[in-house]
């Protein structure tokens, strides 16, 4: 008898084990969550979640950039006055005043001023403390803001990543293990000396435990998530296939942006807005029998394309950073598909 119950024992604790950890799901998603999970004619099926701000809380571009700001890590971009890939720069930006011509020359600049100053032996760390860098970063992301607000969001995705040309993958996978070795995500202001220019740094990357279960629930549950994100495909690949950080993915379940040439290969489906569900329709879909995603989820309007284009989606999870717009409407819709996630940034 003994011996029957110690067999027994094991069999009646995997039983009892949730299909998905509780975690910090609020209670009306955990449980739409574990409905998928369970539901075994979805099995053999698919998810598809964004990266930034959503499988990983910040943006794994803008962080790199971040990086780059905070070590002056810029290649040759000082040189094209780091206006990669703008299809025009002679007009004046929105909330600058300025031309992204003028702009740039200002900052390329100041860029050589403060290698200068690394090259005649100061270090990183005081050059930080120097007037002339706290101009040079708040500027930079005046400038990233600018762009943003006066190019189509097509062009900055363009533009970002090509301000790592040149920059060794080493360098880009260095950013990626220091910012997730912070251990959270916060916001920095950074404001010029006279008060000119200012914008908000993203610093940090956390991988958290919630959303480690969930990559990992899905598929013990037969269902396949894949990544499919506007940020550079070899990046998102570095940060979702390593071991170390928990996701399990494999770099054909991830899908980026990539370039060819100095812009956007043109054989590929560009996974950004609209690009994302012909990404999903041509890349991921085919793969199995043609059905629709079961879960999609998202935190932005880059998301709202691929969260409403599929009638037969069990669930549509928003990561609500409360950004308003058409993706807040989504998650407050309460109608049984869109579920929301609160998620903080804490600013500094």
């Amino acid at each position: 008898m003994k011996l029957i119950c110690r067999l027994l024992l094991p069999v009646l604790l995997v039983s009892c084990a949730p299909v998905l950890e509780r975690g910090e799901w609020e209670e009306d998603t955990y449980n739409a969550l574990c409905a998928v999970l369970k539901d075994k004619s979805l099995k053999g099926g698919y998810a598809v979640f964004d990266c930034d701000n959503t499988t990983v809380l910040h943006d794994v571009t803008h962080t790199l950039m971040i990086y780059q700001i905070e070590n002056l890590m810029f290649a040759d971009a000082a040189e094209c006055k780091f206006l990669y890939g703008l299809p025009r720069t002679d007009f004046p930006l929105e909330g600058l005043g300025l031309t992204a011509d003028e702009m740039g020359e200002r900052l390329s600049g100041q860029y050589r001023a403060l290698r200068a100053m690394l090259d005649g032996g100061m270090s990183i760390e005081d050059v930080r403390g120097t007037s002339e860098y706290l101009d040079f970063r708040a500027g930079f992301l005046a400038l990233y803001d600018a762009i943003g607000d006066s190019y189509e969001y097509g062009e900055l995705c363009l533009w970002e990543p090509m301000l790592f040309n040149g920059l060794p993958r080493e360098a880009a996978l260095e950013s990626l293990k220091y910012w997730l070795s912070q251990g959270r995500a916060w916001n920095e202001e950074w404001v010029s000396t006279d008060g000119r220019f200012h914008g908000t740094a993203q610093k940090g990357l956390v991988l958290t435990q919630d959303m480690k279960n969930l990559y990992n629930a899905l598929r013990r549950a037969g269902i396949t998530p894949y990544i499919c994100s506007a940020s550079l495909e070899w990046l998102v690949e570095a940060l979702a296939c390593d071991p170390e950080n928990g996701l399990g993915m494999a770099p054909e379940e991830v899908f980026g942006v990539r370039f060819s040439d100095g812009g956007y290969d043109p054989a590929y489906v560009q996974p950004f807005k609209e690009g994302k569900v012909s990404c999903i329709d041509s890349l991921i879909a085919p793969g199995h029998g043609g059905v629709q995603p079961v879960l999609v989820a998202g935190d932005s309007s880059g998301d709202v394309a691929m969260l409403t284009a599929y009638p037969d989606m069990k669930v549509g999870l928003i990561m609500n950073q409360h950004r308003g717009g058409e993706i807040e409407a989504l998650a407050d819709r309460d109608d049984g598909v869109y579920y929301s996630q609160p998620v903080i940034i804490e600013t500094e």
